[in-house]
């Protein structure tokens, strides 16, 4: 554009010099005055003739400038125009020699060349005319194309301006806000330097040299240096204590070689620092680098932590102090329940000896009374035992294989003498869908259902009492309610009546005594057990208390080593077989070997599994009594090789002996190859049923095998009473002190290697072990420990001093009450 102005411009200069109209007039006005010399030199014969030639080299000259002139090269573009220079060149090529010739020629030739120059005055004056209408069409177009440039021009003049007035404003508003952000960061500098100035932290800014650059008034206070002190000193020299200083010089000169941060950026690091007395005191320090006008800079914040550490320590020992009295009162209560059962069993024992129709019915009924005291007293031992043990979180959980229905109807039948002498009807109603058989501790819900059934029988008189168990529609929950219509109660107690030793009526009045712990010990089982409680009660309306538990279901035909179709019936003995007993306890084997002898059969022994599988080939027997825990080979590898041994011939059957085990586990036997289990305590009834099942005349349903545990007993006397009938009570004598001597050995090297952590495949059979022979006495107490420590290190738990205790405890207990049958024998 600027190029066009420029042009145009130039275009305008060149018309003003040289002025193109007047050139063409002037074209015709020579003619005429060529015109006007010839006829005036015609016109007097002496006249001179230079004026004649004169006018025609003027005219000569103006057709000239215009044949070859850049201004006329638009009028020679027209075909007029250039028509008319032709002739007027024509006319003056051929006037040209006329011109030259001499006066005397020239004055002779000045008629023709009068009538020439009158010739080509048409000619002319067309160049004249078509000159000016060319050099008016070429104006006009100048003009637009002026006005156009000019009109560009000043849109580019107006963005121009537009841009020039935007840039001054954003120039303005840039130093607005340079001078706006100017303020902010004086302020944002006076305020730093405010909280510098007043943080309770100490700030240092310290150089790549190590050298103090700043130091704050909280920084005099805390290390007790002037700041006029520290500016410019070394800070390991001030602060840094000296077993620290050749770590601090470390760090630093690594950070400046390698640009390792250690704890540069690494937030809040707790170190040590000194003071200007030399005390050394805890700091907490964070560190970060910044960038001054100096090059790179630390900025640390440091604060003294010395009286947030005493009250930490304090607070630690505040603690302790705490768990030691929590723990001490846990033993406490645990040694004294404890201490207090073991007489209470030993009174109720004897109270079992004396027969009270030899008594009188005074003597009778005292001996109720104790009876009933006693037991009420071990009820309420048990319960403290059960609290203990469930805030002690050491409450180990059975997953085993139960009826609901079955348990169900064993608490109810259990309870129906105490309801009936309150004057209750007690009922049970259950609803399973066709899942009655679920995976769970039977053992745990059975103790929330006495609880919660003996707790309504106590605050019920002649009313109903209704245990239902309902599967929900999940499938996998179990919903146990107890409904009654006793007393009720008040709406502000609904939540307290499950808290420990609460007992809603305090007074020395109250008609119901208790130690307040039933409920609470239902929460915590419930708890324990993934479940929930609940209570719905109104005043003189009776109360429903309600447990959802998950019970896992399970086919009727899931568990391949029981039937669930009811009790099994007195079995008779079969005929005499030969049996093999493949089992490493001595005890174990005297007892089951004695009760088959007992029957007539012929009994063979094998202390572990590979002499088991040697006996089955070298004899023919009726059936195989399997331990599963024993040296050498064990009773699982052992079925596997009598099973690959027998190919297609006749089934040998095998039985499991166990003192306890899990669903998994039975699968597991099965699998092998078993038949059957056999589950400790042994008695001849179960060993009747299995050997009924599996030799009688007649196939038998299989036998119940797994007894059901009716709760937590030292002695199961009715077992031990069998074991003694069986054997004798010379014999029975003999395998007790047996027992003590071997298992006490056991004992104590179990609860010092259970206190020190171990968990290797040693400790689990001397526990199998142990826990087997115990069951064959029937100490219940004991077994059920060792059992439950068994499973746990089946799967990898760890235990402590708090379990070996218990086993100790269970197994001291154990021992009282066996000697007290060894003192009777």
């Amino acid at each position: 554009m600027a190029g066009n102005v420029r042009q145009q411009i130039d275009s305008l200069a060149t018309a003003n010099s040289d002025n193109t109209q007047w050139a063409l007039a002037q074209v015709d006005v020579e003619l005429l005055a060529l015109q006007a010399a010839i006829l005036q030199a015609q016109a007097d014969p002496g006249s001179n003739l230079r004026d004649v030639r004169q006018r025609f080299d003027i005219l000569y000259s103006r057709i000239n400038t215009v044949s070859n002139s850049p201004l006329f090269r638009a009028l020679r573009e027209s075909d007029a125009a250039s028509q008319s220079l032709a002739r007027i060149d024509i006319f003056l090529s051929d006037t040209v020699p006329i011109i030259d010739s001499s006066n005397e020629d020239l004055r002779s030739a000045l008629p023709e060349l009068a009538q020439r120059t009158a010739s080509v005055r048409s000619w002319t004056r067309q160049l004249t005319l078509e000159g000016v209408g060319v050099l008016s069409r070429s104006s006009d177009a100048q003009r637009v194309g002026i006005a156009d440039t000019l009109s560009r021009v000043s849109i580019v003049a107006t963005a121009l301006l537009v841009i020039l007035i935007l840039m001054l404003a954003a120039l303005f508003y840039m130093a607005r806000l340079a001078k706006q952000q100017a303020q902010e960061e004086s302020l944002v500098r006076a305020r730093l330097a405010s909280v510098i100035a007043t943080s309770l932290d100490a700030i240092l800014v310290v150089g790549r040299d190590g050298r103090i650059k700043d130091f704050n008034g909280a920084a005099e206070g805390i290390f007790g240096y002037r700041r006029d002190e520290a500016m410019g000193e070394l800070v390991e020299d001030l602060i840094v204590p000296d077993h620290l200083k050749a770590a601090h010089r470390d760090t630093l000169q690594t950070y400046l070689k390698t640009g390792e941060k250690g704890v540069i950026g690494k937030g809040r690091v707790q170190l040590e620092g000194r003071r200007k007395n030399g005390e050394v005191f805890p700091l907490e320090v964070s560190v970060s680098t910044a960038e001054s006008e100096d090059g790179e800079i630390f900025v640390a914040f440091l604060r003294d932590i010395s009286r947030r550490e005493a009250a930490k320590q304090e607070l630690i020992k505040a603690r302790d102090d705490a768990v030691a009295g929590e723990r001490a009162k846990a033993e406490l209560i645990a040694v004294m329940s404890h201490e207090m059962r073991t007489p209470l069993n030993g009174m109720l024992g004897t109270l079992d000896l004396i027969d009270p129709e030899k008594r009188g019915p005074k003597d009778a009924a005292y001996l109720d009374i104790i009876r009933a005291s006693g037991n009420q007293l071990l009820y309420h031992v048990d319960n403290v035992l059960e609290v203990s043990r469930a805030e002690a979180g050491k409450m180990v959980l059975a997953h085993e294989p139960f009826s609901i229905r079955s348990l169900v109807r064993e608490v109810v039948d259990g309870q129906q003498r105490v309801a009936e002498t309150r004057g209750n009807h007690l009922s049970y109603s259950v609803r399973t869908r066709g899942q009655d058989y679920a995976i769970g501790d039977p053992v745990r819900i059975r103790q929330v259902l006495l609880n919660l059934v003996g707790n309504a029988i106590k605050f019920t008189r002649n009313g109903t009492v209704e245990v239902e168990a309902v599967r929900l529609d999940d499938g996998n929950m179990t919903e146990f309610r107890v409904k009654d219509t006793g007393i009720g109660i008040q709406p502000q107690d609904l939540q307290r009546v499950f808290d420990e030793f609460v007992t809603l009526d305090v007074s020395y009045t109250r008609a119901e005594g208790g130690t307040g712990l039933g409920l609470s010990i239902v929460k915590h089982l419930a708890k324990a057990m993934g479940g929930t409680v609940g209570l719905e009660s109104a005043p003189g309306e009776g109360s429903l208390f309600w447990v959802r538990l998950p019970l896992p279901q399970i086919a009727d035909d899931a568990d391949p080593f029981s039937t669930h179709a009811g009790p099994a019936a007195e079995a008779e003995p079969v005929a005499p077989r030969k049996i093999l007993i493949v089992e490493d306890n001595r005890i174990n084997r005297i007892v089951l070997r004695d009760l088959l002898e007992q029957d007539g059969h012929q009994v063979d022994e094998a202390t572990n599994g590979q002499l088991g599988v040697e006996a089955t080939g070298r004899s023919v027997y009726d059936l195989v009594f399997m331990d599963i825990s024993m040296p050498v080979l064990d009773g699982v590898e052992a079925t596997r090789a009598i099973r690959r041994a027998e190919g297609s011939g006749l089934r040998l059957p095998i039985i499991a002996l166990t003192a306890h085990a899990l669903p998994a586990e039975k699968e597991r036997f099965r699998a092998a190859g078993m038949d059957d289990i056999l589950v400790k305590p042994i008695s001849r009834k179960s060993l009747r049923q299995v050997l009924q099942a599996y030799l009688g005349q007649k196939p038998a349903a299989k036998a119940a095998t797994t007894p059901r545990p009716e709760g937590p007993k030292i002695v199961d006397h009715a077992q031990f009473d069998e074991l003694s009938n069986s054997l004798g009570r010379e014999r029975a004598a003999k395998l007790v002190e047996d027992f003590l001597g071997e298992t006490g050995a056991a004992i104590d090297t179990i609860t010092q290697r259970l206190a020190a952590g171990e968990t290797d495949e040693t400790i689990r059979k001397d526990v199998h072990h142990a826990a087997g022979s115990a069951a064959l006495l029937g100490a219940e107490l004991l077994r059920g420990e060792l059992a439950r420590v068994e499973e746990g290190l089946k799967t990898g738990e760890r235990y402590d001093q708090v379990t070996a205790g218990q086993i100790t405890d269970a197994w001291q207990s154990t021992v009282r009450v066996l000697e007290g049958y060894l003192r009777n024998a």
